[in-house]
Formats: structure tokens, C-alpha cells, sequence
């Protein structure tokens, strides 16, 4: 529990520095010369709610001066185990970038800088920036020689807020700003997924990847691309919270504009786009999109992307009536449910709003243009060897063959 000590026997005094209305002046006030650079805040850990309810003074350095001025003007002073360690790892990535090859085999065997990258979804406006500085932290520790690093440096105290965690992580990645570039991608996001079914299903499904690489070597690449993704899948039943599952989901597709060029698909979405309908090869090597476990996914062109189904013919013999028709089935439609509505029909009485979709498969069997075939178009129809015809008449002989027009009803 905290605990309180008195050290000097004076009464208090009370605190005179202004508080800070904005989050900006906050920023001007703390951090001077950063505000120079400044155009916007895009998002902060200081909301409007937090500075009306609070008496927060800009401060170039929190602590030090917090307690300078605590001794000197005698204030009471409340401290925090983040408090301290902050100042200590400030202090570290001064020393760090002052020092970086100097230092450098401590932390990367690199040279250079690495470029890291970690994908969010939604906009400038609305991307929860806190949570990718986190997640860039991750991308550090699987890029640095002591996989222990991560966990020395952010706090786990008794307290520790989730702000105090993207504290950490920022000061993290400024100290090893020399080692590493720093690249967050926003994309459109999904709210949320609903895999219907059980676990057993979607790994039963994993495991018949198995047999599609005796095809060959391009259904093997395609069944590369295909495990990551699946295994992921299953991966949502079993830590559906994990930031690593979360942050599968928000790679799952992205569009590149080619500005006066083509528009790209990018993302493991395209595992699902390996060939066309005449089963050419998409996956192109030189076009690299997101990577899972070193698997790396092609770009798609949008105007290739595709269909989700496949037709084929068949012969149908109506009691002696030959009709040319075709079955097509496959992914063929997407349907539109309200509130998260998961494969119900959408309430129309009270105008619901159609926010969550899920695809829809199906099948059609159609005759093709020209109808059935009249008595002399009848496509004749091959006894098997040894039957007895009912009707002799019906016998054709084509290149001496035995034929009938089959009017059974069996």
C-alpha cells in the first residue's frame, strides 16, 4: 500500500502555475520546440475532459521539476513508480542516440536502420495511435538481440495505466530511433468478425491443406499462402483478445492506388486470388503485399481479381429430351444484416440500419440459348454393351456404333 512520509515540519503552500486548457497548449508549454514542428495534434493522452477536471501545469520535465519545486516552494508531493522509471528511460535514450554505434551490437545486429511496420485500421482521425506504438514494440522485440528487452523496459507496477504502457512504448522507440524507421499503415477495419461454426471445423479444414501440394509446384506455393491465414483462423477461437489475432484481421486487405495507374489488392486476402479463370498464375514475387510467418502475399490488380465461382456443363436427358444446360455454384452473392444479425433476414418494418454483411454461397442450374432438341436433333444416345433396346425402331447405326434415343422413365 502507498505509504506517506513527513519531512519537514512546515505547512504547504499552495501551487501558483497556471493550468493548461488545451491539449496543444500543453504541448507549446511541455515541449517548446516540438510545438515549432507542429501543424495539428492529431491524438493525445491529454482529452479536454482530463484537462477541465484536472489542474495540469506544462512542465519541461515532470518529475525533476515536480520535485524542485516541491522542496524549494514546499508543496506536498505525490509520486508514482512510473514517475521515476520514465525519467530513467529518458535518460537512457539520450545516452542511446548520443551513442548509437557505440552501442549499437547491444541492441540490433543490423546496420543501418530497419524499417518497421505496423497496419491499424481506420483514419488519421480515428486510429487508436496508443495501441499501434504498442504494437510497434512488438515488431521491435522480434528485431533486437535481447528478446528480454521489451519486457525490462515497459512498466508492469501496481498501477500501471494503459497510457503509462504507450509512455513506455514511445520511449522505447525513441531510444532505438537509430536502429529502426518507424511506419504505421491505416487501413479501413473491420469491427468486428464472427467465425460461425466450431474450432474443429476450421482445423479440419487446416489440415486438408495437406493434399493440395501433390498437384504441384504451384498449388504447393498455394497452399503456403493458404496455412498462415487458416491457421490464424484458428488461432481467433483460441485468443480472440491477442493483439497478434487482432492485428491479423486488420491486415486482411488493403487498396493501393496507383494514382494514374492500376489500384492493387493487397493483403492475405489474396491467398484467395492465386489464379485466374483460365488458371494463370497471380502470385507475383516482385509485387510484395503483408507478410505472415515469412510468407510473403502477392498484389493483386482489382480489375483481376477473380470470381468465387465455377460452371460446368451437363447433359440432361428429359425421357428422351436432350437439354444443354450448365450448373454454376460458388461464392455468388453478400448478404446485409442489421446490429451484427448473424444470418437472419434484415427487419424492414423499423428501417434497421444493414451494418454487418457476410458472403453467401450458392447454386444455379440453367439451360443454355436454344432450347431442348426436336426429333431430328435428338443427340443419339449409346446403349450399354449387351442391353436389350425396348424399341428397335429407335437403333441408329453411326459410324457403325449402336445408338438409341433413351425415353425411359427410370
Amino acid at each position: 500500500m502507498p505509504v506517506t512520509l513527513t519531512v519537514a515540519n512546515h505547512d504547504a503552500q499552495e501551487w501558483h502555475s497556471p493550468r493548461v486548457p488545451t491539449t496543444e497548449q500543453l504541448l507549446r508549454g511541455s515541449c517548446p520546440e516540438e510545438y515549432l514542428q507542429t501543424r495539428r495534434v492529431i491524438q493525445s493522452s491529454f482529452d479536454q475532459q482530463t484537462l477541465r477536471d484536472n489542474h495540469i501545469s506544462a512542465s519541461k520535465h515532470g518529475f525533476v521539476r515536480a520535485v524542485y519545486h516541491a522542496y524549494s516552494q514546499h508543496h506536498h508531493l505525490t509520486l508514482r513508480p512510473e514517475d521515476v522509471w520514465f525519467s530513467i528511460l529518458s535518460q537512457l535514450s539520450f545516452f542511446i542516440n548520443a551513442h548509437a554505434e557505440e552501442v549499437r551490437s547491444f541492441f540490433v545486429a543490423h546496420e543501418g536502420k530497419k524499417e518497421l511496420t505496423v497496419y491499424g485500421s481506420g483514419t488519421i482521425e480515428t486510429a487508436d495511435f496508443g495501441e499501434l506504438a504498442m504494437n510497434m514494440t512488438r515488431e521491435i522485440e522480434k528485431n533486437v538481440v535481447d528478446p528480454e528487452l521489451r519486457t525490462w523496459i515497459m512498466p508492469a507496477f501496481s498501477a500501471t495505466t494503459p497510457s503509462d504502457r504507450v509512455v513506455a512504448a514511445v520511449l522505447m522507440m525513441g531510444g532505438l530511433q537509430k536502429y529502426f524507421e518507424y511506419t504505421m499503415v491505416l487501413r479501413c477495419g473491420i469491427p468486428s468478425v464472427t467465425l460461425l461454426g466450431q474450432r474443429d471445423d476450421w482445423s479440419t479444414m487446416l489440415a486438408k491443406l495437406d493434399r493440395i501440394p501433390q498437384l504441384g509446384a504451384e498449388p504447393a506455393t498455394f497452399a503456403q499462402l493458404l496455412r498462415p491465414v487458416l491457421e490464424r483462423f484458428v488461432a481467433s477461437f483460441d485468443s480472440p483478445a491477442l493483439p497478434e489475432v487482432k492485428d491479423f484481421w486488420a491486415r486482411c486487405a488493403h487498396r493501393y492506388s496507383g494514382r494514374s495507374g492500376p489500384d492493387y489488392l493487397s493483403g492475405w486476402i489474396t491467398a484467395f486470388c492465386f489464379w485466374d479463370a483460365d488458371g494463370r498464375s497471380l502470385h507475383h514475387r516482385g509485387q510484395r503485399g503483408c507478410e505472415l510467418d515469412g510468407v510473403e502475399f502477392h498484389l493483386v490488380d482489382t480489375k483481376d481479381i477473380p470470381s468465387g465461382f465455377a460452371s460446368v456443363p451437363v447433359n440432361v436427358n428429359n425421357n428422351g429430351v436432350m437439354y444443354d444446360t450448365k450448373m454454376v455454384a460458388g461464392m455468388v452473392g453478400i448478404q446485409a444484416t442489421p446490429n451484427g444479425q448473424v444470418g437472419g433476414p434484415a427487419v424492414q418494418s423499423e428501417r434497421p440500419c444493414l451494418d454487418s454483411i457476410q458472403p453467401v454461397s450458392g447454386w444455379w442450374m440453367y439451360e443454355l440459348m436454344g432450347g431442348p432438341k426436336t426429333d431430328s436433333e435428338k443427340r443419339p444416345v449409346k446403349c450399354e454393351e449387351g442391353a436389350k433396346c425396348k424399341d428397335d425402331a429407335k437403333w441408329h447405326r453411326i459410324m457403325e456404333t449402336p445408338w438409341r434415343v433413351e425415353d425411359s422413365k427410370a
